[in-house]
């Protein structure tokens, strides 16, 4: 079946070089990652069995397995729908009829959600629930403190309540199901004690607190809150978030497909045990930073080299964003491919792509980018 994904393309501010616009986006609120188990922070090390929920057209379907040996058919299932939208040829230069196309949505959730706290990642988590079908406007909320804030999250369509410590908090329980705490680390104290009269037994408390066990959320809250942990990262901003959430203690597997159903439509969703949860905060949570770093060196050197800047900085993105999505797509079985495999096929003897690995070596590039994330999971240790 194809699915005929909306993409949108970039251009770039410095000449208006337009950027490949087939960018790869994968199902969202389906795939082998949403969970049929609860995968909680005291689990066994073994993976945790998958449930893979079909939301499109309303069917429904699972399948049972270890998440590990579901992800080739998932990276194959990304393969599919992304070859039919990156297709060169057109309508008329083929013989045969195109493949009907579908456009895809998401079943909406019933619940009211609430955001206390909705800086940039809070608004990007709101545009994408709105933008997949996942969630409206309608059934958002938010309190914020400051007005610009208010402002911008009022012009979106939002119900925004105000300050969290001066009765918005109160107020955004009333009208929610799900509470996002959106807050950063430092303020969770003083509005989980603002927040904690008004949670009830309905209410699903997810954080994107960085650093925040699920431990120190439910001291905070009623005893029996239900709460979900999550990580994001920002590129949930154009919908390629890379998220990994914890299912807490009292967390249903309702709370679990909910949070996936959420997760998953700016993005991808992987249930992980608590444990790893710095890692990921080292990895995707901090990744992003590493990775600008990256492209803006590669722009550094073509330009030392002769090419103009916004032609280098357009060509080193689009190097960056085609080797990863090369490594989702290359197998033929489907798996992902290691990345020493696909650079192997690059650098061709005594080419230009040896010498200039070897100058990455010599210069201890891998070894900084571990030592990166190693010190960012430590300080995300630090910090619960």
């Amino acid at each position: 079946m194809a699915v005929n994904l909306t993409v949108h393309g970039v251009r770039s501010v410095c000449s208006g070089i337009a950027v490949p616009q087939r960018h790869h986006v994968g199902l969202r609120g389906d795939g082998p990652y949403a969970p049929k188990k609860l995968l909680r922070s005291s689990a066994s090390k073994r993976c945790a069995p998958f449930h893979k929920t079909c939301l499109l057209q309303g069917q429904r379907r699972s399948t049972k397995g270890p998440c590990c040996a579901g992800l080739a058919q998932s990276i194959q299932n990304k393969r599919t729908y992304s070859s039919a939208q990156a297709d060169p040829v057109s309508e008329s230069e083929t013989d045969e009829d195109p493949p009907p196309k579908q456009s895809l949505s998401l079943s909406p959730l019933p619940d009211r959600i609430g955001f206390i706290g909705a800086g940039q990642m809070g608004e990007a988590l709101i545009r994408g629930f709105c933008k997949s079908g996942v969630s409206s406007v309608e059934q958002i909320s938010a309190s914020v403190r400051s007005f610009d804030r208010q402002r911008a999250l009022s012009n979106l369509g939002l119900r925004v309540y105000g300050n969290a410590l001066e009765g918005g908090a109160a107020d955004l329980a009333a009208n929610s199901e799900i509470i996002f705490l959106g807050v950063k680390p430092q303020y969770l104290d003083t509005i989980l004690e603002a927040l904690k009269p008004h949670i009830l037994p309905s209410h699903l408390v997810i954080s994107i607190a960085a650093g925040i066990r699920v431990a120190s959320l439910e001291a905070a809250l009623p005893e029996g809150t239900r709460v979900m942990r999550v990580m994001p990262n920002t590129p949930c901003l154009i919908g390629q978030a890379a998220s990994a959430y914890v299912v807490g203690t009292h967390a249903t597997d309702d709370d679990a497909q909910k949070t996936y159903a959420l997760m998953s439509s700016v993005g991808l969703a992987l249930s992980v045990e608590e444990r790893m949860m710095d890692a990921v905060t080292g990895l995707s949570g901090s990744g992003p930073a590493y990775v600008f770093i990256m492209v803006e060196a590669l722009a550094d050197g073509a330009v030392a080299a002769g090419l103009p800047r916004d032609k280098a900085m357009a060509l080193a993105a689009q190097t960056v964003a085609g080797a990863a999505r090369m490594i989702f797509e290359s197998s033929e079985d489907g798996s992902i491919t290691h990345p020493a495999v696909l650079k192997d096929k690059v650098a061709s003897p005594a080419g230009t792509t040896i010498n200039g690995i070897a100058e990455l070596e010599t210069s201890g590039v891998r070894g900084a980018l571990i030592r990166a994330v190693r010190a960012s999971a430590k300080r995300s240790e630090e910090l619960g």
